[in-house]
């Protein structure tokens, strides 16, 4: 059944690729089983994926600190090379999109570089963030041996340059014919790849020692514990894209929304239990956030310091480009609304067929992920991550999009043994 559809798949594509400009990804899926590299007290090092560079699949048990600690041991060296260009690329990175920041934004830079601003956006979220983060950051910062005031200015850059991205939900009829009506959710980062990042991938999973808590894990690179995408055992998944078009008010007051992403992955249960907290969130920048789980499905909400507004398959705009299906919500990479045909004209050529392998093809054909993507197939029990490659100054860096997937069990992340003779 599997060949026939995908035999389907190879003959309708000339649908959609008359307004798609990419091609599709026929790269296998790398599907073994990630290889232990070595463990320390509360933490184990695997590693994933058949291109270079490998993934590291960081595991974390015990209390933020203990979890943080564990992490910088086991990726000090990678982080310490991590650091040591982060500094350089985040002040092209704002001189690039400096003229897109709040005005405020813009004068705390000219004033005192970048460097100054984020100290700045630090002492202004600092008392709206909870203490356990800080806790790991100083874990991290004492385990690799990276100064604590670096770790902590990288994990406010999110909150000065965001990215374009793109986000899929799919269940029920969108999907019945071959998943099973199951929830399927892809979240694809646009950001860059031009950086330092990619060459230090990782997927970190966390089993904090707190109770009432879900395991969970964030795909991100080492020594970046903020969730830019992401899954926990609840099982709940995450998606985030940048509100370019937003003309309200803003605030740098409040929780990072990369921290408050994270939140929800540890704490929340469903999609409600998100919208909760994202409502009583005291927040700060203008983004779309995706949340979905199998029970209640996939919402997108506009996300800003002024309110929020919640949409699922009945009420999100629907207008040339964008067609509302019953059990299919997206939002495309580009400044919203848009009316890019690409990825709703692909959608809905393959609707009620709408599984992991159309979304990776969704993903290439509409060329989003090109810093990384991960689909969240909660049906059958599969994350799959694919990152971008190293960048190199003469011939760039292939998109994740068009790169190898890996496929990784989620149960298995999430039952993982605690190491021992510590």
């Amino acid at each position: 059944m599997m060949l026939l559809f995908l035999f389907g798949l190879t003959l309708t594509l000339s649908a959609a690729e008359y307004t798609c400009k990419g091609e599709a990804n026929n790269n296998p899926i790398y599907k073994e089983a990630p290889t232990f590299v070595k463990q320390v007290k509360n933490g184990k090092l695997y590693t994933t994926g058949g291109e270079e560079p490998k993934v590291s699949v960081v595991h974390m048990w015990g209390t933020p600190y203990e979890m943080g600690f564990a992490h910088g041991q086991l990726v000090s060296k990678e982080a310490q090379k991590l650091y040591s260009q982060v500094t350089d690329y985040m002040q092209s990175q704002v001189e690039q999109f400096l003229h897109m920041l709040p005005e405020f934004l813009q004068e705390l830079i000219a004033r005192y570089g970048v460097e100054g601003a984020l100290e700045m956006t630090y002492l202004l979220t600092k008392k709206y963030t909870p203490p356990r983060f800080f806790e790991e950051l100083k874990g991290f910062a004492d385990g690799s041996g990276i100064d604590y005031m670096a770790v902590v200015r990288m994990h406010m850059f999110p909150e000065v340059i965001k990215a374009q991205c793109s986000m899929v939900g799919a269940w029920g009829p969108a999907n019945a014919n071959n998943n099973n009506g199951d929830l399927v959710q892809l979240r694809a980062l646009d950001w860059a790849t031009n950086g330092p990042f990619q060459e230090f991938p990782a997927i970190l999973v966390y089993h904090p020692s707190a109770s009432e808590t879900n395991d969970f894990a964030i795909i991100s690179f080492v020594g970046f514990i903020g969730a830019l995408s992401g899954v926990s055992d609840a099982p709940m998944g995450i998606c985030e894209k940048v509100w370019y078009a937003y003309n309200g008010t803003s605030s740098r007051e409040g929780i990072p929304w990369h921290f408050m992403l994270r939140d929800i992955l540890q704490w929340d249960k469903s999609v409600d239990d998100a919208i909760n907290r994202v409502n009583h969130a005291d927040r700060t920048c203008s983004i779309f956030i995706g949340v979905g789980d199998p029970e209640h499905k996939f919402r997108v909400m506009e996300y800003a310091y002024e309110g929020v507004t919640v949409y699922d398959d009945r009420n999100f705009p629907s207008y040339p480009g964008h067609p509302r299906r019953e059990g299919l919500v997206f939002v495309n990479k580009h400044v919203q609304p848009s009316n890019h045909p690409c990825l709703g004209d692909f959608l809905d050529t393959f609707y009620g067929n709408i599984d992991y392998s159309v979304l990776i093809q969704a993903a290439a054909h509409h060329k989003t992920g090109d810093t990384h993507a991960a689909i969240y197939d909660f049906g059958n029990d599969h994350l799959y991550v694919t990152l971008a490659s190293i960048y190199d100054p003469v011939n760039g860096a292939v998109p994740a999009y068009n790169r190898e997937w890996s496929r990784l069990t989620m149960s298995d992340l999430w039952k993982e043994a605690i190491p021992t003779g510590f």
